[in-house]
């Protein structure tokens, strides 16, 4: 029904209209700019009633595409602009590390302004678009529009058979560590976000395009979610409250982080200088000095067991001390069958003769950062990965393992975007007592990146009940507890004992011990299964709401 015609009038009314009538490049406009308003909402500023805007307005402008000449396509075309605003401002980070080196990447900087919002905004065009054919006038549009769009955010977190990039999910508009966030230790975040996106769309039921219904009975989903979310913020913040008030009494880790930019680090002479700066903020081994230090991801910038002075060097100083360190290998060097890969190792005071005491190599890699999609084609325009390390790209690792060497209490394994993954860390009888996220977010930029992946990273944490050491070059560094609160935070080091940071570094150290870990959560025993469960009870609500 045309909604001018057969709307009954309530507070809401002129909105609803104004979105139904607007015509051709206004109504992409408005989608477009629904999508960037969502982003508000996620990490740092977590203003969450910026996504009910932004789901409100995208299914009213979905209301006025079943008026359209062709429903389907007007549906499809409006929810790419909605994706491509979302998309594009959620992850512009993306384009900094093509600005690491200008000479050779700058060309190339459309692929994550464009083909990359392009791409992830035409799945869930289609899969919203699919959902589309069961739209309706009546509240059990909410329905429909909740799953599908919950549908196309997980196949983005999926597809391609290399993981996806399920970066800020819905349910990331919730602060890790605060009273909603403990939810994702039931049903994870992918069920925290099928519950988000149904509350955050559950407004527009307050309008739509009917004669029939009062405003009190259309805003019955309203209250039902802010009843849900209710309950969920006070089970959360029970679960907080319960928590013993004891300090850590875990093993002491030293968390050691140089601050190199990552744009200075293969100049000339400063793999030296990154080499004894770490070795500075590591401190000396005494008696009172953490028995285990941690450094970030590609700590080093060169193959660190190919370079025998360095290795040297750090193994002498570690003296009885273990490190984990981040750093890239290579097997069967000069040979057809040559593989690279980026690692975590642990190492000790023998390892320059013995190796190391145990290695990961990382098993989810970054597209085009770690190895190259569709190589063939690519490689054609000159496009190589953005590491020089390992230009033709790294080989992946297996699935995660715990980690278990004397000496360290058993951790988990997540080197850089592995930790935005739900589901990937060691669990079941290969469960570990904590966590180790080693990470370069110098390539993330400046701006909302950097926060962005830690946030993702604490709710790891609370997904596992597992404590977690983050280590991040020029990123957030620090232990989370179980429960995704930091425990401990990186700081600047003591120029006065470490000596100054070189000009535009930025160290962050700290000595922290490992937090508590709890029992199995229930998302660690079942993964993704209630979040199924939660979307297959969503289409019950077919059955109640009114369609018409």
């Amino acid at each position: 029904a045309d909604p001018h015609k057969s709307m009954r009038g309530n507070f809401l009314a002129p909105v609803y209209l104004w979105v139904a009538g607007l015509k051709g490049w206004r109504v992409f406009a408005l989608c477009f700019g629904l999508g960037a308003i969502a982003n508000l909402a996620f990490p740092p500023a977590y203003i969450w009633p910026a996504f009910a805007v932004a789901l409100t307005g995208l299914v009213w402008s979905l209301d006025a595409a079943r008026l359209a000449a062709k429903p389907k396509w007007s549906a499809f075309w409006r929810v790419f602009a909605f994706g491509f605003g979302y998309y594009l401002i959620g992850m512009h980070w993306i384009a900094w590390a093509f600005l690491v080196e200008p000479d050779a990447y700058l060309v190339f900087i459309w692929m994550p302004l464009v083909a990359l919002p392009g791409g992830l905004s035409l799945v869930l065009a289609g899969v919203v678009s699919v959902g589309f054919r069961f739209w309706c006038a009546g509240p059990a549009r909410l329905i429909v529009f909740a799953v599908s769009f919950m549908f196309g955010e997980w196949l983005r977190g999926s597809l391609f058979g290399i993981g996806g990039f399920p970066w800020n999910l819905p349910g990331m508009i919730w602060a890790p560590g605060e009273a909603i966030s403990q939810s994702a230790s039931i049903w994870g975040i992918y069920g925290l976000s099928a519950l988000t996106v149904i509350a955050m769309a559950s407004p527009a039921t307050l309008a739509d395009a009917r004669a029939r219904g009062t405003t009190g009975s259309r805003a019955a989903p309203v209250i039902v979610a802010a009843i849900v979310f209710g309950a969920i913020w006070g089970w959360g913040a029970r679960r907080l409250g319960e928590i013993p008030d004891t300090p850590p009494s875990g093993q002491v880790i030293r968390l050691v982080e140089a601050g190199v930019p990552q744009n200075m680090k293969h100049k000339p002479g400063v793999a030296e200088q990154v080499v004894l700066r770490f070795l500075a903020l590591s401190g000396p081994d005494t008696p009172s000095s953490p028995s285990v230090l941690v450094w970030p991801e590609g700590a080093l910038p060169y193959y660190l067991f190919e370079w025998p002075e360095a290795l040297d060097v750090v193994t002498s100083k570690i003296g009885t001390r273990k490190l984990i360190i981040g750093m890239p290998r290579r097997e069967k060097v000069g040979t057809p069958d040559e593989k690279a890969f980026n690692s975590l190792a642990v190492i000790d005071r023998n390892s320059a003769l013995r190796g190391p005491l145990d290695i990961y190599d990382k098993h989810m890699l970054v597209p085009f950062g770690e190895f190259m999609p569709f190589a063939g084609v690519l490689k054609t325009i000159g496009l190589k990965t953005l590491q020089d390390l390992a230009p033709g790209g790294f080989d992946a690792g297996p699935m995660p393992a715990t980690v278990r060497v004397p000496g360290i209490a058993p951790f988990g394994p997540l080197i850089c975007y592995e930790a935005i993954f739900p589901g990937l860390s060691p669990n079941g009888s290969d469960r570990p007592e904590w966590l180790v996220n080693i990470s370069i977010d110098a390539w993330f930029g400046e701006l909302m990146g950097p926060g962005q992946h830690a946030a993702q990273a604490r709710y790891r944490a609370i997904e596992e009940g597992l404590p977690m050491a983050r280590v991040a070059s020029r990123g957030d560094t620090g232990m989370i507890d179980a429960y995704g609160r930091w425990s401990a935070r990186g700081a600047p080091a003591d120029p006065a004992k470490y000596g100054p940071d070189p000009e535009g570094w930025r160290s962050s150290i700290v000595d922290a011990r490992i937090p508590a870990a709890i029992a199995p959560t229930p998302y660690s025993n079942w993964r993704d299964g209630l979040f199924w469960i939660i979307l297959a009870g969503l289409n019950l609500g077919l059955f109640v709401l009114p369609r018409r």
